[in-house]
C-alpha cells in the first residue's frame, strides 16, 4: 500500500500547490533570484533522500509540489524586472 499513499499524496500535493499558487501570491524574491515552489520541493527532496527518510506520502507530495510547478510558462529562477 505504500505506492496507493504515495500516488493519494502525489495528487493532493499537486492540487494544492496548484490551488496555493492561483489564491494566493507568494513570491520568494531576492537579489535577483526567484525562488519557485518546484526549487523549494526539489531541496526538501535532497535533504529527505540525505536524511534517509522512508515516507511515501512525503515523497509524494513533494513530487506533486514540484510537478506542478514545471509546466509553468515562466519557471526560471532570474527574476525579469
Amino acid at each position: 500500500m505504500d505506492f496507493a499513499g504515495y500516488s493519494l499524496a502525489l495528487i493532493v500535493g499537486f492540487v494544492a500547490a496548484r490551488y496555493v499558487t492561483e489564491t494566493i501570491k507568494i513570491h520568494l524574491k531576492f537579489k535577483g533570484l526567484w525562488i519557485h515552489h518546484w526549487i523549494l520541493a526539489a531541496v526538501a527532496m535532497i535533504a529527505l533522500y540525505y536524511l534517509e527518510v522512508d515516507k511515501p506520502y512525503l515523497w509524494g507530495a513533494l513530487t506533486g509540489v514540484a510537478l506542478e510547478g514545471l509546466p509553468r510558462k515562466n519557471w526560471s529562477i532570474r527574476q525579469r524586472r
